[in-house]
């Protein structure tokens, strides 16, 4: 049977090999070349605002991170506002850098294009790798990465909105564990079984998703929780009005029209012994203020030092064993309060939150706590792997509450790695100090 010109499918236009066909966006970004963009960012603006919005540009992540390894590998200069970013690579060496295969690489590109984030360039011949000599010189044969110049405004824009939405996601997570705090208190006061685990599965849900939408559906949930647990508790409450009269004179409740109760104490205020201790008692008074208390004087302070096991570090130990720490210090010699306020500061370049910081100094003391972020620190230098900061931070202040912290332990291996980085240094030292005191060989002429 035929079928009807009307009911056929366009057909494509036919095109040579390798010959890239062009969309009329690909057009539109081309054109837009011949124009003065509308801001000029460096490259490092460029690299952090598309490592930022990864997920959530027209293309896919695969397809950023290809574009994010093109620009990585130009020049600081060619962003500059007279200069060009060009990227001219074959195939092989596109493929090298990011690790994709040909295919892989090609379905990149082409959606790159079609976003209008890069113009490919072809040559005359309209294929890619070759070079032509022209009127006017040779043409550059290649990726014009110009256009995100012209989507600097959009990646702003873009940028604003993840950094809302970032914010936003962090109310709610912190909103509902607020409420989770209040309903689990209430719930085990109440004996709700059920309202304290219904808490704790949305503490956990709330951690596997960055949905606002659904987000927002777990701190109502949590809402619900916290007004039916008030409501539970409401009806449990114990009323402790007496309304019966089966008391006897002796113990009934007193009350206004009730006088004196029954009672065996003699009520007589001319036996109380009064000691005159203010006229000619001065002496008392100053061997009361001289006498040392029972009680502690403060039965929540925490032994800063205790963590240590006596380990006796200097700022520059710290320093040295450190290098990011620095960066935060005032002066070259920092004494203990400006370590832990540098410590503040480095705890959040590494990762750890504010929270976190803040319980670790409430709970082993602001020394030991910058102790402990420094040791992260310096163990992150070293290539140690340490996936959630947060969750080891708190996993040491737990420690530290049962006093099983152990930080001199770590200071001593950190002094150690210290000792063996600077071996190969202090070698050449002293091996160049011997040479000096050797006596030289004389030179020679060579012979003819």
């Amino acid at each position: 049977m035929d079928i009807p010109e009307s009911g056929r499918e366009p057909a494509l236009p036919p095109s040579r090999q390798g010959r890239r066909r062009f969309t009329p966006s690909m057009a539109a970004a081309q054109d837009e070349l011949n124009g003065p963009p509308p801001a000029t960012p460096s490259k490092r603006d460029i690299l952090n605002t598309l490592k930022s919005l990864r997920g959530q540009l027209p293309v896919s992540r695969p397809a950023t991170s290809t574009l994010i390894a093109m620009i990585e590998k130009t020049r600081p200069d060619d962003w500059e506002p007279l200069e060009t970013p060009f990227i001219y690579a074959h195939n092989t060496t596109l493929m090298s850098w990011t690790g994709l295969s040909r295919t892989a690489l090609q379905r990149h590109i082409r959606e790159l294009a079609d976003a209008k984030l890069l113009v490919a360039q072809d040559g005359r011949n309209g294929q890619r790798g070759r070079r032509w000599q022209g009127a006017d010189g040779e043409v550059r044969v290649g990726f014009n990465l110009s256009s995100l110049r012209f989507r600097w405004p959009e990646l702003v824009e873009l940028l604003a909105d993840a950094r809302r939405r970032r914010e936003r996601v962090s109310f709610l997570c912190g909103a509902i564990a607020d409420l989770n705090d209040l309903v689990r208190a209430s719930a085990e006061r109440a004996g709700l079984e059920q309202i304290a685990r219904d808490a704790m599965r949305l503490m956990r849900a709330r951690l596997r998703t960055t949905t606002i939408s659904r987000l927002e559906a777990y701190h109502s949930e949590m809402v619900s929780l916290h007004q039916a647990v008030g409501d539970a508790a409401g009806d449990i409450a114990v009323d402790n009005r007496v309304e019966s009269c089966a008391y006897t004179q002796e113990t009934e409740p007193m009350g206004p029209d009730f006088g004196a109760h029954y009672t065996d104490t003699k009520n007589n205020q001319s036996l109380n012994k009064v000691v005159p201790v203010a006229a000619d008692g001065r002496n008392r008074i100053e061997a009361m203020r001289s006498a040392k208390s029972d009680v502690p004087a403060d039965l929540n302070r925490v032994d800063d030092r205790a963590a240590l096991r006596g380990f006796k570090g200097t700022a520059l130990f710290y320093l040295e064993i450190c290098s990011r720490l620095r960066e935060f210090c005032v002066s070259a010699r920092p004494s203990a309060d400006e370590l832990v306020v540098a410590a503040g500061y480095l705890s959040g370049e590494i990762g750890v939150s504010y929270h976190a910081w803040t319980q670790a100094r409430a709970v082993l003391g602001p020394l030991q706590a910058a102790i402990a972020i420094i040791i992260m620190a310096a163990r992150l230098e070293r290539g140690a792997v340490i996936y959630r900061r947060d969750a080891y931070l708190r996993a040491l202040t737990e420690r530290g509450c049962r006093s099983q912290l152990y930080l001199d332990r770590s200071l001593y291996a950190l002094r150690d790695a210290r000792a063996r980085e600077l071996e190969p240094a202090r070698l050449a030292k002293e091996g160049s100090h011997l040479c000096h005191g050797l006596p030289q060989p004389e030179l020679q002429m060579p012979r003819r």
